[in-house]
């Protein structure tokens, strides 16, 4: 009997196994199909003996459950069998168990932590579709109660009156705001609201409510009196000072003299007694709804009285599990868990994985890179494709049968920018013959001709919390307001096509889903930490070797100071930057002073003239960005890879059934044939080539894989509408500035709230300028003309907050004395995370990396390494979470 493929041994090089013991969606289930670093096993999720023995037998490092019952024998079964497992010696891999959605009550917390587990679950990300079915339930006009057929007997809903909340969490507050926006006024019972009534305005502000329709009840017995609807949404706690289990008694059903009830806590909340006393209240309309297996114990304790009524429960009563299994909650809740598996798996890899199990000798001078070293024993994309069809037959072939050739094969990375070149790099750092083709110009004179990496300023700043994903709640309508309103509004909504609507509309709905919003910058932070790590490795600076920055005079700045405008601000500021992690120091006013002494004090922006208050400062780079783009360029021709400007790929094919021959012995000047690339012709490594490029100039170039970096109209361009990912990058557009350095000895960063956002200070290479950049304004796809009058107004904020900067550039007239102006297209996903995975439409031969949020430059080694091991055939769990179908982007195709 064959093993069923999610019992297989784990195949893939040592790495976080994931085992996934709860249903999910047919789309996840598909994607981890094709993961060796994940198993699924759904049935697991009602066997909990069962999930206690795949522990045993798998041993992942992370486990994914739903309602799944853990125990402490089954977490300290598998943390002994993982942690006693001679494989992992030496390694110490943190074990973590997700849960895929938001109560813990069925994981025993204690024993998790005895035995050092992590725990987390995913909060929020279900609540707005909890919420809507408590909307939907409380709100229908006629109801369930007996007679409700007729209008006479309906239950009144359209009346406003008073909306009793027990729970004052996520779920709830959204079906607040949803009676307030019906006129109800509010009667709200929670713990930590009753205990500190100053906290009621800040609930008000954080959930858009108005504090004067709301009145904070003591008891649950005080808002069950004034209320006419009850939502009931409370986390069940068996112990301590805020114990809600058996909170709602017979008296309190019996004081309600409204007519609905509707409950999403497990039913531990009411007692045996309030449940019989609810259905025996024939004008009470009741509506539990919870896991089966929650409300199992509820039908045994009224079998006798739904026996009565003929086998189901009294019209008006009702038991479902219907609030979390819409698609669209599914969906989300799966892109939740991905995220949080995802973070863990990069945060188990170091610098060092940019060059693989087997390459880790090489330094990036050109030695080690010419593709003669040792045969990597793992298999490509193909390889794996020829298994699983069975055929026994290798897709690939070496073209030398001695086995001196590594089996690798020929990469045409599509996008020169600094995502292009450092895939390119760790590629050939792996043994893989590239090749760059960029369509920008090699003549850098044009800004407007170049891509994001060229058409900026010269400065980049890495650090961990580099561009966030932007969508969070304090950005709800940004994009329908212009710059001088704080908006990121730059054409007028008319002009713009059904994708760039589609996108702005993903958007919106991304800023109003804050769990999932927390989980995606937690994935980020874990990027953007591993592109910190990778850059380290490169730049060589803890061993002095011969990396990127050995003798090229490349300018690096290690530390950043982040300046916040506001205490509020500063506060935020530094929980966050805590909570990612390195060292932060806070530095104060007076540090400022001494060290950055040409910075004025205020900064006018469109709400107001800001003061500075005070910066904590943490790790990172600040780079001259062309001048490293321009070091990793020379680092690849000298390793022979070629880089080729001026190549515009016009559209992309793929033979996905046809074997792949591919000669890896040389064919890297673009000349193969010995022609030249001429109009017309052929050029690649012969027939059989798995992918085609067709360019600009007619030419058709074959390989066997290709890498696209490029984004918005270009990767609609390339892929087509078909392609899942159609519509989710749009460019957001950003200003750069070059001004005299009016006494600056390090960067600095300004936080400066919309629409600049984060304002970036760079120093140039020779400390006699500095480059400034920040902003931010919606194109869409379109031609960066489409924005012209929308960027002249987003100029004039940003000069404006500058001139308030550093005032001694200040001329009479107000402007400032500036070197060069430049306007940059940032390549931007609505939820913030990027595109990075292998076309399935192209057989796996293409693979996308897009869309980092203009956070390519810290993210690209972390790329990188997620593009080389999606090559090799061996993708990394990480890339679940990236995509093109997700959750959150854009449901129109273009």
């Amino acid at each position: 009997m064959s093993i069923p493929r999610e019992q297989a041994p784990w195949t893939q090089p040592p790495r976080r196994r994931v085992l996934i013991a709860t249903p999910v969606s047919e789309r996840v289930a598909r994607l981890v199909t094709r993961h060796d670093a994940a198993r699924l096993r759904p049935e697991l999720a009602t066997r909990p003996t069962g999930l206690a023995d795949a522990l045993v037998e798998l041993r992942p490092h992370t486990l994914v459950v739903g309602v799944n019952a853990v125990d402490g024998p089954a977490l300290e079964r598998w943390a002994t069998a993982v942690r006693t497992d001679p494989a992992e010696a030496g390694r110490d891999r943190p074990l973590l168990l997700v849960r895929r959605g938001t109560s813990l009550a069925a994981v025993d917390l204690a024993a998790a932590a005895r035995h050092r587990i992590e725990v987390r679950n995913t909060p929020e990300v279900n609540a707005r579709h909890v919420a809507r079915f408590i909307v939907d339930r409380l709100f229908d006009p006629l109801g369930h109660a007996p007679g409700a057929e007729s209008a006479g007997a309906a239950t009144r809903t359209d009346r406003p009156g008073v909306l009793g909340l027990v729970g004052a969490g996520n779920i709830n507050s959204r079906v607040a705001r949803e009676g307030v926006a019906r006129g109800w006024h509010l009667a709200v019972h929670a713990p930590s609201l009753a205990a500190r009534p100053a906290t009621v305005a800040l609930w008000a502000a954080k959930h858009r409510l108005p504090v004067d329709r709301i009145h904070v009840a003591r008891t649950v017995e005080d808002v069950l009196d004034a209320a006419d609807l009850i939502s009931i949404a409370a986390p069940l706690v068996h112990d301590g000072p805020r114990i809600s289990a058996g909170m709602i008694d017979m008296r309190h059903v019996k004081s309600f003299t409204g007519r609905r009830l509707v409950s999403v806590s497990e039913p531990h909340v009411f007692t045996d007694r309030a449940l019989v006393d609810a259905y025996d209240r024939r004008d009470l309309e009741v509506v539990i709804d919870n896991a089966p297996r929650f409300l199992g114990p509820v039908r045994e304790l009224l079998a006798g009285r739904i026996a009565e009524d003929g086998g189901e429960p009294r019209r008006g009563f009702t038991l479902c599990s219907v609030a979390m299994h819409s698609p669209a909650c599914s969906n989300d809740l799966d892109q939740a868990f991905l995220a949080v598996v995802g973070r863990a798996d990069l945060d188990d890899l170091t610098g060092n994985d940019l060059t693989g199990n087997d390459l880790t000798g090489n330094d990036l001078t050109g030695n080690g890179l010419t593709g003669n070293g040792p045969k990597d024993d793992r298999h490509d994309l193909a390889d794996r494709r020829g298994d699983r069809r069975g055929t026994g037959r290798r897709a690939v072939e070496d073209p030398a049968s001695d086995g001196s050739a590594v089996d690798k094969h020929d990469v045409v990375v599509v996008g020169g920018g600094i995502v292009g070149l450092t895939i390119a790099l760790v590629l050939r750092l792996r043994g893989h013959p590239v090749r760059v083709l960029d369509a920008a110009p090699a003549d850098r004179a044009d800004p407007a001709a170049q891509g994001t990496t060229f058409a900026g300023t010269n400065g980049r700043h890495l650090s961990a919390t580099e561009t966030l994903p932007q969508a969070d709640a304090s950005r709800a309508g940004v994009l329908d307001r212009d710059p001088t309103h704080g908006g990121w509004r730059l054409r007028d909504p008319e002009s713009l096509s059904e994708p760039e609507r589609a996108w702005a509309g993903a958007f919106e709905q991304c800023a109003d889903r804050p769990g999932l919003h927390a989980v995606a910058r937690d994935l980020v932070i874990a990027l953007n930490r591993l592109g910190l790590r990778g850059w380290e490795h490169l730049f060589a600076l803890a061993d002095g070797g011969d990396g990127l920055a050995a003798g090229c005079g490349l300018r690096w700045d290690a530390r950043i100071p982040r300046i916040y405008l506001g205490p509020d601000d500063l506060a935020a500021g530094e929980r966050l930057q805590r909570s990612a992690g390195g060292r932060v120091v806070r530095l104060s006013r007076a540090d400022l002073v001494r060290d950055w002494p040409a910075l004025g004090r205020s900064v006018p922006l469109p709400d107001g003239v800001r003061e500075v208050t005070a910066a904590v400062e943490v790790d990172g780079y600040a780079v001259n960005i062309h001048d490293l783009a321009t070091v990793l360029i020379d680092r690849l021709r000298a390793a022979g890879v070629e880089v080729r400007a001026g190549t515009r790929v016009e559209r992309i094919e793929t033979d996905i059934e046809t074997d792949i021959e591919t000669d890896i012995d040389g064919n890297l000047d673009g000349n193969p044939d010995g022609n030249g690339n001429e109009a017309g012709h052929e050029i690649g490594n012969g027939a059989g080539s798995g992918v085609r490029l067709h360019l600009a100039d007619g030419s058709t170039l074959r390989t066997g894989w290709a890498v696209v970096t490029v984004a918005g109209r270009d990767l609609q361009r390339l892929l087509g509408a078909a392609w899942p990912g159609a519509g989710a990058v749009a460019h957001l557009l950003g200003l750069s500035l070059t001004l005299p350095n009016p006494g600056l000895r390090r960067p600095v960063k300004v936080h400066a709230g919309d629409p600049l956002g984060v304002i970036n200070v760079t120093l140039s290479a020779d400390g006699a300028r500095i480059h400034v950049s920040g902003g931010f304004g919606y194109l869409g796809t379109a031609v960066r003309a489409a924005a012209d009058s929308g960027v002249a107004r987003l100029r004039a904020v940003f000069e404006q907050a500058v001139a308030g900067l550093f005032p001694t550039l200040r001329r009479p007239d107000g402007s400032v004395e500036m070197l060069d102006v430049r306007v940059c297209e940032r390549p931007a996903t609505p939820d913030g995370l990027p595109l990075v995975e292998a076309v399935a439409d192209h057989g796996g031969r293409v693979i996308v990396a897009a869309g980092t949020n203009a956070g390519g430059t810290v993210q690209a080694p972390a790329v990188a390494m997620l593009v080389a091991d999606l090559l090799a055939g061996t993708p990394r769990c990480a890339t679940l979470a990236m995509a093109g179908d997700r959750a959150g982007l854009p449901p129109i195709r273009s």
